[in-house]
């Protein structure tokens, strides 16, 4: 069952109930018998906010705290996925055109190249992964 915090508005005394679900927007204040309001309070996640603790506080409001830095972000992000999306259709030309999903990146000053993998290179390439597993498995002996 939650647990539900209400506030007297008479005496000021703060006190916590665990009651079933549902609304309970008052309860009876244990002190003077008057009906309480319920006070709203974070479950389980809070921010370390006074009041007039200037700008350093946090707010909990993410657009008052954070007006720009995510909102950058968040263009960047856009911008690089849309930069992903455009490489992917150019990946996607070069093997159809190709015939084959293998690819060979060229990469330059200021752009990436695409070309379609030889089955030559792609048997190489192949044989150079199963060297390296190969080699990975042997054990290391060291010479006296």
């Amino acid at each position: 069952m939650p647990k539900y915090v209400f506030e007297c508005q008479d005496c000021a005394v703060r006190f916590e109930r665990i009651l079933k679900m549902g609304e309970h927007p008052t309860h009876e204040c244990p002190s003077c018998k008057e009906e309480a309001p319920r006070l709203f309070t974070g479950n389980g996640f809070s921010h370390s906010f006074a009041a007039g603790s200037g700008p350093a506080a946090n707010s909990g409001v993410h657009d008052h705290d954070y007006p720009t830095a995510d909102k950058i972000v968040g263009r960047s992000a856009e911008e690089r996925w849309a930069m992903y999306r455009e490489r992917d259709k150019v990946k996607k030309k070069v093997r159809e055109a190709g015939g084959t999903g293998a690819l060979v990146r060229a990469d330059g000053d200021g752009f990436v190249e695409y070309d379609a993998m030889t089955p030559g290179a792609k048997t190489a390439r192949e044989n150079l992964v199963d060297y390296a597993v190969t080699m990975e498995k042997q054990p290391i002996v060291s010479k006296p």
